[in-house]
């Protein structure tokens, strides 16, 4: 082959291996929340992060709003491994691994100090270890408030003005059984359709902290009265698909992992400046906020009727007390 015909098939070879390298790879992440939410603030740092430490060699496109299936129908793609990331709340990720449920269990986090160090160190450690098993790596856990308890109807100012109150849930044994011993009546509703049955009447109220109340519109879903009530917090994960990580580069891996705890810092941080700015506004449009009066009595329904109906569902007390050792929490007894 003389050298006229040599060289413009090398050069073809080199522009096809030069456009193949700069390709930057695509991965997405389907998010349960709107774009202004706690999750859609973690998600554009993971993003940010991931894109500029991977030198434009990867894309990470956002889904908002369940755009790609509520959650839990995400949650199983990623376990599969044919959706790379999503965020979502951690309930709908326990029927995946029992133990993680232990997150959801009422008055496990008395405040945000407790919360933020039940996700870092040991007991994200112990926590990883379980999603790990079940198909999932948790790469960040987004902060988003405790679930404060809204409705139509009236304010909520002791466990008893629960007693006629229908409220929406997600698909959780726990939080089923903490409103029936609150004395309010759970019904089970996707995320996805909340906003509708809220408006139409399906259901009195729901539980949401203020950012995300307020990204949701619920005041546009007949949401009028706000009860400040910590009997959870609500923690939602950016988890990755084991099945996806194990395919990546071990630089690819480290970028990952370092973008996840990224945006949980980030989160934290939005989460502490945003919440209170969000109340404000939300007073401002109509919103009334209500303290409980009795919120000791809340707390001992929850640990004695909740706690041990729950506890086999999430692996036991030695589940639970594992991780309450790793949190430095007294133990169950």
């Amino acid at each position: 082959m003389n050298l006229k015909r040599i060289i413009p098939l090398m050069l073809a070879a080199l522009f096809l291996w030069s456009a193949t390298a700069s390709a930057a790879e695509i991965f997405r992440v389907a998010v349960g929340d709107p774009e202004d939410s706690e999750q859609g603030y973690a998600a554009k740092a993971f993003k940010k992060y991931m894109e500029e430490q991977s030198k434009g060699q990867v894309e990470v496109q956002l889904f908002f709003g369940g755009s790609l299936g509520d959650e839990s129908e995400v949650f199983r793609n990623v376990q599969k491994g044919s959706q790379p990331f999503a965020v979502g709340g951690i309930a709908n990720l326990v029927p995946f691994e029992k133990r993680l449920g232990i997150l959801t269990l009422p008055y496990l986090f008395d405040n945000l100090d407790e919360v933020v160090v039940g996700t870092n160190g040991k007991p994200a450690e112990l926590l990883n270890s379980y999603a790990t098993k079940a198909g999932f790596r948790v790469l960040c856990w987004t902060y988003t408030d405790f679930r404060y308890i809204s409705n139509s109807k009236h304010p909520v100012k002791k466990m008893s003005d629960m007693a006629d109150l229908k409220f929406r849930v997600p698909q959780s044994a726990v939080l089923i059984a903490s409103y029936k011993a609150f004395g309010g009546s759970p019904t089970p509703i996707s995320w996805a359709e909340t906003f509708t049955a809220l408006q139409q009447g399906v259901v009195d109220g729901q539980c949401y902290g203020y950012i995300g109340f307020e990204a949701m519109k619920f005041l546009e879903a007949n949401q009028k009265y706000l009860t400040e009530v910590h009997y959870t917090f609500q923690l939602q994960p950016l988890v990755l698909s084991e099945r996806v990580y194990a395919k990546m580069p071990p630089e690819l891996q480290k970028i990952v992992v370092d973008a996840g705890k990224y945006a949980q810092e980030e989160s934290l941080k939005y989460h502490s400046t945003m919440s209170e700015i969000a109340k404000r506004e939300l007073v401002a449009k109509g919103l009334r906020i209500v303290k409980l009066t009795d919120e000791d009595k809340w707390k001992e329904v929850a640990l004695q009727k909740v706690w041990p109906a729950v506890a086999d569902g999430m692996g036991g007390k030695e589940a639970i007390n594992a991780f309450l050792k790793a949190c430095g929490q007294p133990l169950w007894q």
